[in-house]
């Protein structure tokens, strides 16, 4: 039996289970919900909030207010001035560090922010509590609500990747351990066994409301509009994409690569200093010198002059449009992608997708079916890919239709809110 589990079984009929969240240092909120983390909690949130009373705790970031409530589900925000301080601290006493206890794997990383969360969470008398990645907030949580039901939703890698027994420590309070993918979640089953029962998968979803295809796809003439949607870093492989591009190009003068994301680069330390695959680590070659994105831009010369397009970081409704304006989306990534999110989002808008075949990718795109895998840090294979799908777009446009009826098969916020309620309110262990 978990923690929580007497807890959940005891509602009482007609009473609203309460659920809380540990948001990511997102933005969790509306209007516009930032990173893929902060958008999971808001689709999420609001959808649970249907049936649930749902607190969402988070970090107080930008203008969002303090306290506030939006379609049903209360956000609880607080500053991490206080952190940042012990951070500086901690940077300066610790010199020379273990690579697989960073930082952000301490039991003093952003801990105050971690107790007042839980204070409050424990005041709203939550009986379910889900943290996002950072496991040692596990052991907090459970001390400020012994009762509560708590929850791990893994959407990286850091479980296999840290040291051992510090995150053994850190699983032993929680009641149910998720992954984003089977990829995750049988990386943690293989490492830790003694915890194999307590884990499941429940894969990330998306709004098939809000990401449509294009009505006139199927009618339309030889497209060459290839899209990036994702995180400028080093990690999701632009830099390989753009060498595939100017091979592209030299076949198909007329094709153009869009490009939308953030310029933010993930820490060094959350990945190159935590990965032993080898071209993870000869990433760190783009941690010395120009900061990466100044990189990738300064790339875009030459025979990409004017095929290659920068956009600024857009609202999720417009990426919504960019992607029903393109005609084959790419993931390159480098490293073990565990779900991402804005595959997803392509699928759902009728694209087929060309992604490298690492961490959960292939569990959403079906080879051949839904789109092209090829293997990860080969501009080559990368290039002969998409040269595929421009050259005959009636199989590009079967491709894409595959892929929204998988989406819509699968990866619904809809189903993905039913697979978490049977994590939240039915026995893992």
């Amino acid at each position: 039996m978990g923690y929580g589990s007497a807890m959940i079984g005891a509602n009482g009929a007609g009473r609203r289970p309460r659920i809380g969240y540990l948001g990511a240092f997102d933005r969790c909120g509306p209007p516009d919900p930032g990173g893929s983390l902060g958008l999971w909690t808001w689709e999420i949130a609001r959808r649970m909030a249907e049936s649930c009373d749902v607190l969402v705790c988070g970090p107080l970031v930008q203008d969002a207010p303090a306290r506030e409530e939006c379609e049903g589900v209360r956000f609880a925000r607080f500053q991490l001035a206080a952190d940042d301080r012990l951070f500086r601290i901690w940077h300066r006493v610790r010199r020379f560090r273990d690579p697989s206890r960073p930082w952000f794997a301490s039991s003093l990383y952003r801990l105050i922010y971690a107790v007042r969360a839980a204070y409050d969470l424990r005041t709203d008398g939550c009986e379910v509590i889900q943290i996002f990645n950072h496991s040692q907030f596990v052991p907090t949580m459970r001390w400020a609500n012994p009762r509560a039901r708590i929850i791990l939703n893994m959407q990286a890698d850091w479980l296999v990747q840290l040291d051992r027994d510090l995150i053994d420590s850190h699983l032993r309070p929680a009641d149910g351990i998720v992954g984003c993918s089977e990829y995750v979640t049988e990386g943690i089953r293989r490492r830790f066994p003694h915890y194999a029962e307590r884990c499941r998968t429940v894969y990330n979803g998306v709004d098939t409301r809000a990401f449509i295809p294009r009505a006139e796809r199927d009618e339309a003439s030889s497209g060459e509009r290839v899209i990036f949607v994702n995180r400028i870093s080093p990690e999701k492989g632009l830099h390989v994409l753009l060498e595939a591009f100017e091979r592209v190009v030299a076949q198909r003068p007329g094709a153009t690569l869009e490009i939308v994301g953030p310029d933010a680069v993930l820490p060094a330390e959350a990945l190159v200093s935590v990965s032993d695959t080898p071209a993870v680590r000869s990433l760190e070659r783009f941690y010395q010198g120009s900061p990466y994105p100044e990189l990738v831009r300064q790339r875009v010369r030459g025979v990409l002059d004017g095929r290659v397009i920068f956009r600024r970081p857009l609202p999720h409704h417009h990426v919504a449009e960019r992607l029903r304006e393109a005609d084959v989306f790419v993931q390159p990534s480098v490293f073990d992608d565990p779900f991402p999110h804005a595959t997803l989002e392509a699928m759902a808008s009728g694209l087929p997708v060309v992604a490298c075949a690492v961490g959960g990718i292939p569990e959403m795109v079906v080879d051949g079916q839904t789109g092209l895998l090829v293997e990860r840090d080969d501009p080559g294979a990368l290039a002969d890919a998409i040269l595929r799908l421009l050259g005959d777009p009636a199989k590009a446009r079967a491709m894409g239709r595959a892929g929204r009826e998988r989406i819509e098969e699968k990866f619904s916020w809809e189903r993905i809110v039913d697979a978490l309620k049977s994590c939240y309110f039915e026995p893992l262990r």
